[in-house]
């Protein structure tokens, strides 16, 4: 799941009278979409997802201060990634070396 980016976005006055004027770039953070998710979930008696799904979330991939973290979704929505972009990545059923991966990097919560 890559999260929501909103980057040029015309304003609604500008809608309106026909002007170019944007909106400020905005970013969904990890935590934002988790709770979307599950805000999701609760309305429905089954889900393919709960707060104890494991994820991975990364943030400024391939930057000096990439983070990438491995978690519940539960374990995540507590964990500040810092500036964006963020991605979200819902883990299924996974291979043992992919297992290994996920360890390195868990989080330690």
């Amino acid at each position: 799941m890559v999260t929501d980016i909103r980057v040029k976005e015309p304003t609604l006055e500008s809608l309106c009278r026909g002007k170019k004027a944007y909106e400020p770039p905005r970013y969904m953070t990890i935590n934002t979409a988790i709770e979307q998710l599950l805000e999701i979930v609760q309305d429905r008696e089954e889900s393919a997802y709960t707060e104890d799904t494991e994820c991975v979330g990364l943030a400024r991939l391939g930057s000096e201060d990439q983070m990438i973290v491995a978690g519940t979704m539960k374990q995540l929505q507590l964990i500040d990634f810092g500036a964006p972009l963020h991605c979200l990545v819902i883990a299924g059923n996974t291979h043992p070396v992919e297992e290994e991966m996920l360890d390195f990097y868990r989080c330690r919560t």
